[in-house]
């Protein structure tokens, strides 16, 4: 199983290591003006390619993951620049984007997490146009994730924070007065929302939960679900954390569980550990041994 973690901007490749990681997706694909964007920055994404390259890592780079037709011209340039790096693989949550991508690039293509992918139906769309990776729709169980599997591989979130929604405005943006922070360097300070024990964590565009997935028990039940890769999902998170996370999760790949290792990813998720809907439950519930 291939160990991903994704990096927004240089910054926080420069000063965390990956080293854990098989491959690293580059860029934050829910706000063009996030503070050194990669996919905002042509110079600062070829550095961190040719960084990633000398690590011997496989190179990702995630486009914006819910585009308008404004948005079209950015992408397109973005491609032209990816094509020149020759990087591995783009991911995008748009389906005429991914289309677009295949037609007139004709690079490796991994459908992302919004795209809504929850039949197998729409797996077989995807891997028709040449979609060579999906990740399922974040609510699916572990049991609809398998009834996915056919010629394309499957991504899913192992560890971190997931989207529940996203739209085309920042909800951030609305604290600038009140916080006296403005946008880039407002998506720095951590911004939490909690009510009747439901915890969320705006980022730009989109609302991750506040809570981490964690499937560090249930590596095997991923694996025999036909799952390929498993992602570490750090956009949000401090310098520091896909590093620590990503060892335990290469330790328990390669090693197998250990409590110590379980007992040092509950003390890194500040707000808490859950499931997701892999075990058909509600999404901040956390259940082990199941």
């Amino acid at each position: 199983m291939e160990l991903v973690t994704n990096v927004p901007n240089l910054e926080q490749l420069s000063k965390c290591s990956v080293e854990p990681y098989d491959a690293v997706y580059l860029g934050n694909p829910y706000c063009w003006d996030y503070d050194g964007n990669l996919v905002s920055n042509m110079d600062d994404l070829g550095i961190a390619v040719e960084m990633l390259r000398d690590m011997g890592k496989r190179v990702y780079v995630s486009t914006f993951a819910a585009p308008r037709n404004r948005d079209l011209p950015r992408i397109f340039s973005l491609l032209d620049k990816l094509v020149e790096l020759e990087i591995d693989a783009v991911e995008s949550s748009n389906f005429g984007v991914m289309k677009y991508i295949k037609r007139e690039y004709g690079m490796r293509v991994h459908a992302g997490g919004l795209a809504n992918i929850y039949t197998s139906a729409t797996v077989e769309l995807l891997a028709s146009i040449g979609i060579e990776r999906v990740t399922p729709a974040y609510e699916l169980s572990l049991r609809e994730i398998e009834e996915l599997k056919g010629s394309v591989e499957i991504e899913v979130v192992a560890h971190g924070k997931i989207p529940v929604g996203i739209s085309h405005e920042c909800f951030l943006l609305r604290f600038e007065e009140d916080t006296g922070i403005r946008c880039p360097s407002l998506c720095r300070r951590e911004m939490i929302f909690e009510s009747d024990g439901l915890i969320l964590k705006p980022f730009g565009s989109v609302t991750l939960s506040g809570k981490d997935v964690c499937m560090y028990e249930h590596i095997e039940k991923l694996r025999n679900s036909g799952v390929d890769a498993l992602r570490i999902e750090g956009i949000s998170e401090r310098i520091g954390y896909r590093e620590k996370i990503g060892r335990i999760y290469r330790r328990r790949i390669e090693k197998g569980k250990s409590d110590d290792d379980f007992e040092k990813l509950k003390r890194l998720s500040k707000y808490g550990l859950c499931n997701g809907f892999y075990f058909n439950r509600a999404g901040q519930t956390y259940t082990g041994g199941v």
